[in-house]
């Protein structure tokens, strides 16, 4: 079940509201009893000082009385009347105002105030004495001694008054210091209280609030810095606990939506490079097929001109020739062999036969046949080619290596064209090793194909020559025609196969034939 965090929180400041309300309240009340007592401290104070009035001239009364008795004076006389009549006055006043005013006086004090009234109405018989030596000069010491005692009687009584007055004022006192003393304890156990609970309400909240979500913003950082496994855990069932929830549901959408994305970019990468791979087939494809539509129109070029050649020159250099033996016959029999007419004929036999070959090759790269297709062993053609070659190969001082796969299948290929092939490309390593070298002719299977290698240590092809090697009319060897390798090529295709060169300067070359076993003709 969710707890309210603000609810309880609610709660506790308005628990607090009241605690300070109670104590606050029970403070007013008690500084109101401190305030009444002030107050009437006060008005005690004033009766004090109308009490002690009275008991003033109570003791002017005796002292003028005293006075009378040393010295018979009219002045003293007077005096005491006075004094009499003005101490009457007030204690009857005092009387009237203390019973009005203060109805809750105590009896104790109504007592003595009786007392005092008695005494005083003593009194007027020292007046009436006082007032009888005025007329008769004589007066009666005893009696006046006698009449002196009411004036020490209201002296005592106005002084017990004031002891009365002045113990209510000691219980005033005592009563508001004792509400100060109260109050500054219920201060004093207020702030205690008020200082623990602020206390224990601080580590509350830092527990449960503060350090939450610290340790969320640290948590939402991490989030933002990549660390999308980040989660966060808490055992609070108040929003905080919530707050938590909301965020690890948050980072388990976004987790799952970045790992869905790179997915989808792994797999388009993957489509890309896929699409990349099949434009970069179609264009070796469109390469080769553009190369081959070169070749086609170089080939139908060069039929072109074995057509012109055949039709001009051929007839003609066969007459030349026929001529030419005619000549050399009568030139042997009247002049010899060894006249340089004979001499000079015979160069021009040779010149007619190697223009005569040359219009053959001509002939043989236009008007190429078509291969007649039959069971054959490769391992077995190379090995013929290789004894073909092995008296030139020991005549140029070059090593003949071969090695053949054991495993090789009988693969449909036409063995005369092959035999030329590797003829061709035997012969032109031969050349390339002038000063000796080694030559490696070696056989195997790799993914259903059959690989022909043709390996020398020769002088190498320059990097710029490479790939013109197979273009017809190209050749780099004096007096060549440039149209060996090309044959190679057209041959090597037409069985539905590829040839490929690789080749360092000064480092040899290597030639090497994929002939499918499953063949796709060309």
């Amino acid at each position: 079940m969710l707890k309210k965090l603000g609810k309880s929180i609610t709660i506790a400041n308005a628990v607090a509201f009241l605690v300070v309300i109670f104590v606050g309240g029970v403070s007013i009340f008690l500084t109101k009893d401190i305030l009444h007592n002030a107050h009437e401290i006060e008005e005690l104070s004033k009766d004090i000082i109308e009490v002690d009035s009275m008991h003033s001239d109570a003791y002017r009364l005796v002292l003028s009385m005293h006075h009378f008795l040393i010295e018979q004076d009219e002045l003293y006389s007077r005096e005491t009347i006075e004094i009499i009549s003005e101490l009457r006055k007030k204690v009857e006043e005092y009387r009237d105002d203390e019973l009005k005013l203060h109805p809750g006086v105590t009896n104790s004090e109504v007592e003595l105030l009786d007392k005092v009234l008695e005494n005083v109405k003593d009194l007027k018989f020292i007046s009436q004495f006082m007032e009888d030596y005025s007329k008769t000069g004589k007066f009666d010491r005893d009696r006046l001694i006698e009449l002196e005692g009411s004036a020490y009687a209201i002296e005592e009584f106005t002084s017990e008054i004031n002891s009365v007055h002045l113990s209510r004022i000691n219980t005033f006192i005592e009563e508001s210091l004792s509400n100060m003393q109260l109050i500054l304890v219920i201060y004093l156990i207020f702030i205690t209280i008020g200082g623990l609970s602020i206390y224990a309400g601080h580590i509350i909240l830092l527990r449960n609030v503060v350090t939450p979500i610290k340790a969320l913003a640290s948590a939402t950082m991490e989030f933002a810095e990549g660390k999308l496994d980040k989660r966060v855990h808490t055992d609070s069932t108040t929003e905080i606990g919530q707050l938590y929830q909301s965020f690890n549901k948050m980072a388990e959408k976004l987790q799952e939506n970045d790992e869905f994305l790179r997915e989808f970019n792994d797999k388009l990468e993957k489509k890309v490079v896929e699409r990349t791979v099949e434009l970069q087939n179609a264009n070796e494809q469109l390469q080769h097929t553009q190369n081959a539509l070169i070749r086609s129109e170089k080939i139908a070029a060069v039929g072109q001109i074995a057509a012109g050649v055949t039709h001009e020159i051929k007839n003609p250099l066969n007459s030349l020739s026929i001529s030419t033996q005619m000549l050399l016959r009568e030139l042997s029999e009247n002049y010899g062999d060894d006249s340089s007419a004979h001499e000079t004929a015979n160069l021009i036999k040779t010149e007619i036969n190697r223009i005569n070959s040359i219009l053959e090759e001509f002939v043989k790269f236009a008007k190429f046949p078509a291969p007649r297709f039959y069971e054959n062993d490769i391992n077995l053609v190379v090995k013929e080619v290789a004894d073909l070659i092995s008296e030139s190969a020991k005549n140029s001082g070059v090593t003949l290596s071969v090695s053949s796969e054991e495993k090789m299948p009988v693969i449909k290929f036409d063995e005369g064209q092959f035999r030329e092939v590797l003829l061709n490309l035997t012969q032109n390593a031969l050349r390339a090793m002038k000063s000796g070298g080694r030559l490696d002719i070696k056989t195997l299977m790799s993914d259903n194909n059959a690989v022909i290698r043709v390996s020398d240590s020769g002088e190498g092809i320059p990097d710029k020559n490479l790939s013109k090697i197979f273009s017809p009319f190209f050749s780099t060897r004096e007096g060549g025609l440039g149209l060996g390798l090309s044959i190679v090529q057209r041959i090597v295709e037409s069985h539905g196969g590829k040839i490929d060169c690789r080749s360092n300067t000064g480092g040899g070359t290597t030639f090497e034939i994929l002939l499918p076993v499953e063949r796709e003709l060309v």
